[in-house]
């Protein structure tokens, strides 16, 4: 059976594994067996929800990820003239308000990146496309609830679980692959108008300067890697193997947890220097603070469907938690909820600031979240005084008071400008999300009946635990594994220990 996209961010360290199965009873599809006293990924089932990494104890469970040590040594950093961070919404949890979102931002080009495109500043042209789709005149062949694509993990999950409602999920890219696209286009457009290219030394240089020095040298166009700051593992399989066929304009993933220290330190740096004159403060329009708040809002749960449905009349839910999410799922399957117009379903807890690979508590990067939100809005606000917009920049170093330098070569620092005016039909997902038939005991109908009915009868002959100790989430598993022919009926444990207890009574008469 061809099962698409079987890349995965999900790895297993069998050194570190004990065999415990905690891992097995936690994941949601049921993807991890321990076999030999090792656990093993059913790579066809995995939605790369990263569930087992954060409940195994031993740390045998990993990421798949870009070494943040490695940036400036060489691999795949090392092909690019110009490295773009790309923080996801939620990395603005991972600090308390003590430290500016300009602040973050100005760390990540201390770290090493060139430029930084906020992945926050993506979200504004989804979230105004999506509020097009929910129009049922407009659009009234799109089921509702229209379901959120934010979530990798979730789509995945509805391929393989709830096939039939893959019509439901809002046909719009995911926001980090809108700004790496955004990303290259601005860089692009600003390099094009300062006619820039590279000289064999590496600098940057003037196309006119770099004809006259030499002009038998071939001008080497500057080559872009954007670089997605993920908060889980299933974003990072987003990044490098795409659920379409068209590639990602993501060049590498980081974790949260990796660039945590490096930032946090940068930080503490940056906090030492004097703050910025309000002379070099950028202008601000009106409807920037809420907007910006709407924006970092994304990096929660409901914080998207807040953004999506503001100002209008749209009925929306949000649901975090991928139980939730499940019997969420569930009760549309069953024609329920038809009255909803939009469905947020993060499968992390808290939303994204939950992920796997977040480095602090959820509930204070929610909370964190919240204050970056509550000062945007406060500023937005007519009742917002100057004495206290001078406090804010003073004391916090606003993000959107502050402006940050340009990056190496001349590259500005702060990206992002191109998704204002963004035509918003350049959000559209073109490719239908395809079915992973995972579960499917075998294509051909009448032997997956057949098949059925042999899992019913040796079920009934299993006691029912669901323990896991046979190395199967449950009883109903371990019956399928039988019938598939991985297993048998004495790894039951239970079933084992009564078949020894009768050869000893047989024995002893």
């Amino acid at each position: 059976m061809d099962i698409p996209n079987r890349y995965h961010s999900v790895l297993l360290d069998e050194e570190a594994c004990k065999g415990c199965t905690l891992c097995v009873t936690t994941c949601p599809t049921e993807a991890i067996r321990v076999r030999g006293g090792k656990a093993r990924i059913m790579e066809e089932r995995c939605i790369d929800c990263g569930k087992c990494i954060r409940r195994c104890p031993n740390h045998a469970k990993k990421a798949r990820v870009d070494a943040l040590a490695e940036f400036d040594t060489g691999g795949i950093f090392a092909s690019f003239d110009i490295k773009v961070a790309l923080p996801a919404p939620s990395l603005y949890g991972q600090f308390s308000g003590e430290y500016s979102i300009n602040a973050i931002h100005r760390a990540l080009l201390e770290c090493g990146f060139d430029a930084v495109f906020p992945v926050s500043r993506a979200t504004g042209p989804i979230a105004r496309e999506v509020q097009l789709l929910l129009d049922r005149k407009r659009h009234p062949e799109i089921p509702r609830p229209i379901i959120s694509s934010s979530c990798p993990t979730i789509i995945k999950f509805i391929q393989i679980r709830f096939p039939t409602l893959l019509e439901h999920i809002v046909p719009i890219i995911a926001p980090m692959e809108l700004a790496g696209r955004l990303a290259r286009e601005e860089i692009a457009q600003f390099l094009a108008e300062a006619g820039t290219t590279k000289s064999r030394s590496g600098a940057l240089v003037s196309a006119g300067a770099q004809h006259s020095a030499d002009t038998k040298s071939a001008r080497k166009p500057l080559s872009v890697g954007c670089f997605f700051i993920s908060p889980c593992s299933g974003k990072i399989t987003e990044a490098l193997a795409p659920l379409g066929n068209e590639p990602s304009s993501v060049d590498g993933v980081f974790s949260m947890k990796d660039v945590h220290l490096p930032l946090l330190q940068a930080l503490q740096k940056i906090s030492a220097t004097p703050a910025d004159t309000p002379e070099n403060a950028l202008p601000l329009r009106d409807d920037q603070p809420a907007a910006r708040a709407r924006e970092i809002a994304w990096g929660r749960a409901g914080g998207e469907a807040e953004a999506t449905v503001n100002g209008t009349e749209f009925r929306y839910l949000a649901v975090d938690g991928m139980d939730q999410c499940i019997k969420i799922l569930e009760e549309i399957e069953n024609g329920k909820l038809e009255e909803l117009d939009f469905l947020e379903l993060m499968s992390c807890a808290e939303g994204c600031v939950g992920g796997p690979l977040t480095a602090i508590n959820p509930a204070i990067a929610k909370y964190n979240i919240r204050e970056r939100e509550r000062r945007l809005g406060e500023r937005a606000g007519q009742h917002h005084s100057d004495a206290q917009h001078l406090r804010d920049a003073e004391n916090l170093r606003d993000a959107e008071n502050t402006p940050i330098e340009p990056g190496s070569d001349g590259i500005p620092g702060l990206l992002g400008d191109s998704a204002r005016t963004l035509d918003c039909g350049q959000c559209l997902r073109i490719e239908e999300y395809p079915a992973r038939p995972a579960l499917l005991l075998d294509p051909d109908f009448r032997t997956a009946i057949a098949m059925m009915d042999e899992m019913e009868k040796i079920y009934e002959k299993l006691p029912g635990l669901d323990c896991g100790c046979c190395g199967a989430p449950n009883c109903h598993a371990l019956a399928e594994d039988i019938v598939r022919g991985t297993a048998n009926l004495n790894d039951c444990i239970v079933i084992l220990k009564e078949q020894y207890r009768e050869l000893l009574e047989k024995g002893g008469m």
